[in-house]
């Protein structure tokens, strides 16, 4: 009976042992979990991850069976599952998913998300390991990296895109028809613009003997540097770009109380005369670019390779039709400009609340990615899949390079330095065709002087999309002629009024904080 006792007193013994050493473990892994710490992934373990890219363009994204996702599994023992959503959804699925506890394990955030999050443990702090990973860490800049992050830390991979992508395009054969030259780029003025959208709209310029084109078409969005076919007009004016340096001090285009009047006394004009599209205020950019594609309108703001494709598009049904890079217009003070983005102000991010050896793992894929042979897949694609080598040696793409659209992870998710277009099978005289329209771009950049910085200001997070919407709605009123041209003295009041002030005051701060600490600029 002894016996038994001393052994089920052994047993017991033993199993406080385990559970003491079970305890510890959990409480390493939760450390581990709160901390942060990733350790170089173990390839032998098997595991899921998701990454949640955005989707534009209609929509577009790769095949389940898709060859580089096959790649990636087989490469780093991954089963990788690919949640595309649609951009104009992004952000709001994202809240739904965070407020769920469900968020993917690596994700896109716009700056006003990065800035909001990273002080709830949403994010892995990249900076602690960051050596450990060379071809990720010298893909940015210094600058690029630590732009809207806390000091010492690194809670998001800049995104990157082309700094002078876009411009407007023309089509060449309506000036043709309705007889104007081609803009010469030293002395195009506002008023040579709007001679070419006036015989738009009321010269047949698309000669089919009917009035079914636009002069212009913009969106609805009159401000920042989205794509609107509208920013190059507000540059002509002088108004800034989100935020423009004067004297010092940085301004927001809601206190340019009179050349804002110049701008949508400009386009009140245009609409007035039925030169400006009647149902401009309804639309985004999608809608205005597929009346381009279509043959309705004949000017676009947008980048080159859709200015090549676009050409062979329009010629499908129109065999003359023919593109030109249009410069922007000249202002009364001789200001004019394409609109430029800041770089690396949005992020891409890895989950901090996802398991360690995952962070690693995810990692370790991205290192690859930025490295020269994985930049040139994730670019590219394979040879013999989405090229073939000719007897010279030049690359050929195939027809899966038109499908699989290879690029399209590293456009959406992770794109490093200049997102350029050209790829191993690009002819030279293509590569050519694009450094010429970037560098006219560049001539005339039309920055945000704030360089992304604005959205580190509480005030800015809090209330300048409320104020920017409220703003918005009374531009297309006097655009429409709904309200005098002084409804803008007004506007700027309330915008002042309503936390303006204090959004001036803040990013005002913040810059001079940031400006002589730093030595990025915009255009990076």
């Amino acid at each position: 009976m002894k016996r038994m006792y001393l052994a089920v007193g052994v047993l017991s013994v033993l199993i406080g042992l385990l559970a003491l050493a079970l305890r510890l473990l959990l409480s390493g892994v939760a450390s581990g979990l709160e901390t942060q710490e990733p350790a170089r992934p173990d390839a032998s373990s098997k595991m899921s991850i998701t990454m949640m890219p955005i989707s534009w363009e209609g929509g577009l994204r790769w095949r389940e069976d898709h060859p580089i996702i096959k790649y990636l599994n087989d490469k780093f023992n991954i089963d990788l599952q690919l949640q595309w959503t649609d951009g104009e959804s992004y952000k709001e699925k994202l809240s739904v998913m965070a407020a769920a506890g469900q968020l993917p394990d690596m994700f896109q955030v716009e700056p006003e998300m990065f800035v909001n999050w990273q002080h709830k443990g949403v994010f892995l702090d990249l900076a602690a390991d960051m050596q450990t990973y060379p071809h990720l860490k010298s893909a940015f800049s210094s600058d690029s990296w630590e732009l809207l992050n806390p000091s010492g830390k690194l809670y998001g991979i800049p995104v990157s895109n082309t700094a002078y992508r876009d411009s407007y395009q023309i089509r060449a054969d309506w000036l043709d028809k309705v007889g104007i030259p081609i803009p010469a780029v030293d002395d195009f003025t506002l008023d040579d613009f709007y001679r070419i959208v006036q015989a738009f709209a009321l010269e047949d310029p698309d000669d089919d003997g009917l009035n079914n084109t636009f002069g212009l078409s913009i969106t609805n969005l009159l401000s920042g540097s989205a794509p609107s076919n509208s920013g190059q007009l507000r540059a002509a004016f002088g108004l800034a770009n989100e935020w423009k340096l004067i004297d010092g001090q940085l301004v927001s285009q809601y206190i340019q109380t009179e050349e804002m009047k110049q701008f949508l006394s400009y386009l009140r004009k245009l609409y007035a005369e039925g030169l400006l599209d009647r149902n401009f205020a309804d639309k985004g950019f999608g809608t205005i670019y597929e009346e381009f594609q279509s043959g309705k309108t004949g000017i676009i703001t947008y980048r080159p390779d859709t200015f090549l494709s676009d050409e062979l598009l329009l010629r499908a049904s129109h065999p003359k039709a023919r593109l030109v890079q249009l410069p922007p217009p000249i202002g009364p003070k001789g200001d004019r400009g394409n609109p430029t983005n800041p770089q690396g102000v949005s992020k891409s991010v890895i989950n901090g609340h996802i398991a360690p050896a995952k962070q690693a793992r995810i990692m370790e894929i991205l290192d690859w990615w930025t490295s020269p042979e994985g930049a040139f897949v994730m670019s590219n694609g394979f040879e013999g899949v989405h090229y073939v080598r000719g007897e010279d040696g030049a690359a050929v793409k195939t027809a899966l390079a038109d499908s699989d659209v290879p690029w399209l992870l590293s456009s959406w998710l992770l794109s490093g330095g200049d997102a350029e277009p050209a790829k191993v099978y690009t002819e030279p005289e293509v590569v050519d065709f694009y450094k010429r329209y970037y560098k006219k771009n560049a001539a005339f950049a039309y920055t945000n002087d704030a360089g992304g910085l604005e959205v580190l200001s509480l005030a800015y997070r809090w209330y300048y999309r409320k104020l920017e919407e409220d703003y918005r709605k009374i531009q297309i009123q006097v655009i429409r002629g709904e309200k005098p041209l002084n409804a803008i003295d007004y506007a700027e009041k309330a915008w002042r009024e309503g936390g303006g002030d204090r959004i001036l005051r803040e990013v005002n701060e913040i810059y001079r904080q940031n400006v002589s600490a730093s030595s990025w600029n915009t255009a990076k």
